[in-house]
């Protein structure tokens, strides 16, 4: 037998439109109350009908998760962080992958068919003009994960990528390492193109030079990771450190190493970025940067959700820096020539 807001209404001894002022998650109204009619829904078991939510609200309960590539572990952190923080909201999330093809008319499309109550962008679509245009001009709030540069009206999270990668190669350098190499993300992504200006200024500030060949280009996945680390690793003269962008491509380092009988760390040290699971798990564990994903989604959804109370668009567009960790385990060691 379905349950009914009248229900929940009755059991709470609370009139209906309370119930719903309070699924609604509307602000002023009354401690006991409230707790008497979240008592009544976990006892009844009753969940809300989206449609009949959104009518009433005329709000449609959805978040969009818009990304460029669905595979990975850092994506599946937002996703994971994202789905955690709606579903105790009574939120849905539709996630939709575009790319820099995407027309206006696509996206607008999009918008419409849903109406939505906020979007996340994940890079490097965050920076895509096209979809930051159409979001703007429906006024949808919208978050934007470690984005290259402001945009009126939006609100961005990430960490500092800069700040974060010279940390790194500061710490390579203070091992002894001067012979350093540097696989790339995918320039595309602004995070990417920080993380290699933070290791070429603190190379640069500790009088070290950055060899040209030494920086093997990357797109983030664990093949792009083996191709540049080979590229790197099969010089006459090769590095005793590789800094790699993300722990799939150091994970791949560590692959190519094994399989040229190059001990790590005892013959080359390998970092990595982001503190994902397999981070742990390689042989030897990545020395990494921990970056926290899930959190930034948490956040990102938690803004949005503040939005959707207030219905009306977030205009606050001051970053908000989440903080990094440097996490040293046993893939990097003094260089032993």
């Amino acid at each position: 037998m379905n349950v009914t807001i009248a229900d929940v209404a009755r059991v709470a001894g609370v009139s209906v439109t309370t119930v719903s002022r309070i699924l609604n998650g509307e602000k002023y109204v009354r401690d006991d109350k409230k707790k008497a009619v979240e008592a009544a829904v976990e006892k009844l078991g009753y969940r809300p009908s989206l449609y009949a939510r959104s009518l009433a609200g005329n709000r449609s309960y959805v978040i969009g998760l818009l990304l460029d590539d669905p595979q990975g572990d850092y994506l599946s952190g937002i996703q994971r962080g994202l789905l955690q923080k709606c579903k105790q909201a009574g939120l849905h999330v539709v996630v939709e992958v575009f790319d820099k093809t995407t027309t206006f008319e696509q996206i607008q499309s999009f918008l419409s068919s849903l109406g939505l109550s906020g979007v996340i962008l994940t890079p490097p679509i965050c920076d895509n003009e096209v979809i930051l245009a159409a979001l703007s001009k429906r006024k949808i709030p919208t978050v934007r994960i470690s984005p290259g540069r402001a945009f009126g009206g939006m609100t961005d999270i990430g960490i500092d990528n800069f700040g974060a990668a010279y940390k790194m190669t500061e710490h390579l350098i203070g091992l002894g390492h001067s012979d350093i190499g540097f696989i790339t993300g995918d320039t595309e992504h602004a995070d990417a193109r920080e993380r290699l200006q933070g290791f070429q200024s603190a190379m640069a500030d500790n009088g070290l030079l950055v060899r040209r060949d030494w920086v093997g280009r990357g797109t983030y996945v664990f093949e792009s990771g083996l191709t540049a680390a080979r590229q790197l690793l099969t010089q006459d003269k090769r590095p005793t450190a590789i800094f790699a962008s993300n722990d799939e491509m150091a994970a791949a380092t560590i692959t190519i190493a094994h399989e040229m009988r190059i001990s790590v760390p005892d013959e080359l040290s390998v970092a990595g970025f982001d503190d994902l699971p397999l981070a742990s798990f390689v042989t030897p564990p990545l020395t990494t940067i921990r970056q926290p994903i899930e959190e930034m989604a948490i956040a990102a959804a938690t803004r949005l959700l503040d939005a959707h109370k207030e219905q009306e668009v977030n205009n606050d567009t001051l970053p908000t820096l989440m903080d990094f960790a440097f996490v040293e385990r046993k893939s990097t060691v003094k260089p032993n020539r």
